[in-house]
C-alpha cells in the first residue's frame, strides 16, 4: 500500500513538473535563467516554511525547524543533505532554464528524462541492484529520446543545456536516496531550496543579469507557480515517495513529466511535435509503463502456463 501511495505522490509531483515547462518557458521572455531560477526557489522557500508552521501547529507540539532531529548528528545529517541537494538542483535548474531559451518546452521535457538511462548506471557504484525489466525499459526510453531528437546529428545549444540537466538531475536522485530515509522530507526540502535561492542569486548578481522590477513583476505569475507548485510541492512529494520506491522505478515513474511538458507546450504554448517526434513520446511512455510491473511477472505466469 506504502508503495501504491508513493507512486501516486511521484506522479502528481511529474504532473506539476511537465505543466511547469510552459511556465518556465514563458518566464524566459522576462528575466535571465540565473534570475529566474533563484526567484522560484525563494517562492519555494517561503511556502515550504508555511508548511512547516502548519504542521507543527496541527501537531502536539510545536517543534523547532530541526524537528524530530534533536541530536547533533540528526541536524548534521538534515543540513548536509540539504546542501548536496541545494548544490546540485541549482546547477540542473539553471541548465534546463538555459536549455528552454534555445528549444520547445516539449522537447526539454523529454529530453530532461535521459535521467531514467543515467541513473541505473549510477546506481552500479552504490550497489543498488536493477532487475533486466528495469534495464530493458531504460534502453526503450533512451530509444525514445533519439527518435524525439532526429538523430544525434540534431542536437544543439539548448539540447545539449538539457542534457546537462539531466545528468545533474541523475546526481539529485541518488543524493536524494542517500538522505530522504534519514531526514524529514519537507524541512530538507526547504534547506535545499535556500541554498539553491542564495547560489543563483550570487550567480545572478555576479554574472551581471539586469535585475528590472517592471520585468520581474510581468514574470511573476510564471516564478510564483514555478516556486509553489513546481519547486516546494513537487520535489518534497518526490522526496517523499523515495523512501519506499526503488530509484530506478521512482525515475522511470518521473519521466511521464516528458508527457505533460508535450501536453502543456500544446495547450498553452500551441507547440506542436512532428510524427517522429511523438513516436518517441510514445516508446518512452511504454517504458515507463512496463518499470511498474512486477520483476518476476512473466517468469511466474511462464511457471503456471507449464503443463503439470
Amino acid at each position: 500500500m506504502r508503495k501504491f501511495w508513493a507512486s501516486a505522490a511521484m506522479l502528481t509531483a511529474t504532473v506539476l513538473w511537465g505543466v511547469a515547462f510552459s511556465a518556465q518557458s514563458s518566464g524566459m521572455k522576462f528575466v535571465e535563467p540565473m534570475l529566474f531560477t533563484a526567484l522560484r526557489s525563494a517562492v519555494g522557500v517561503i511556502s515550504l516554511l508555511a508548511v512547516i508552521a502548519l504542521f507543527d501547529l496541527c501537531g502536539e507540539k510545536r517543534l523547532t525547524f530541526w524537528g524530530k532531529a534533536h541530536r547533533r548528528e540528526e541536524r548534521c545529517e538534515l543540513l548536509l543533505g540539504g546542501l548536496w541537494c541545494g548544490v546540485v538542483i541549482s546547477a540542473a535548474s539553471v541548465c534546463q532554464q538555459y536549455g528552454l531559451k534555445y528549444t520547445s518546452a516539449g522537447k526539454t521535457g523529454f529530453l530532461t528524462a535521459l535521467y531514467i538511462v543515467i541513473v541505473p548506471l549510477l546506481g552500479i557504484f552504490f550497489k543498488r541492484k536493477t532487475s533486466p525489466l528495469l534495464w530493458f525499459a531504460v534502453l526503450l526510453a533512451l530509444l525514445g529520446s533519439y527518435l524525439l531528437c532526429g538523430g544525434i546529428g540534431n542536437i544543439g545549444k539548448g539540447e545539449w543545456f538539457v542534457i546537462a540537466c539531466a545528468v545533474l538531475y541523475s546526481g539529485h536522485i541518488m543524493v536524494i536516496d542517500r538522505y530522504a530515509a534519514k531526514c524529514d522530507c519537507v524541512r530538507l526540502s526547504c534547506i535545499q531550496f535556500a541554498v539553491a535561492t542564495l547560489l543563483t542569486l550570487t550567480a545572478s548578481r555576479l554574472s551581471g543579469d539586469p535585475w528590472e522590477l517592471e520585468k520581474i513583476t510581468a514574470s511573476l505569475p510564471f516564478w510564483v507557480f514555478c516556486g509553489v507548485g513546481s519547486s516546494a510541492i513537487a520535489f518534497t512529494l518526490q522526496m517523499a515517495a523515495q523512501k519506499y520506491l526503488h530509484p530506478v522505478t521512482a525515475t522511470l515513474l518521473m519521466s511521464l513529466e516528458s508527457v505533460f511538458a508535450v501536453l502543456g507546450g500544446w495547450i498553452f504554448l500551441k507547440e506542436r511535435l512532428s510524427p517522429l517526434e511523438l513516436s518517441g513520446c510514445a516508446v518512452i511512455f511504454a517504458a515507463v509503463i512496463l518499470s511498474q510491473l512486477p520483476p518476476g511477472l512473466f517468469r511466474k505466469r511462464a511457471e503456471q502456463n507449464q503443463p503439470q
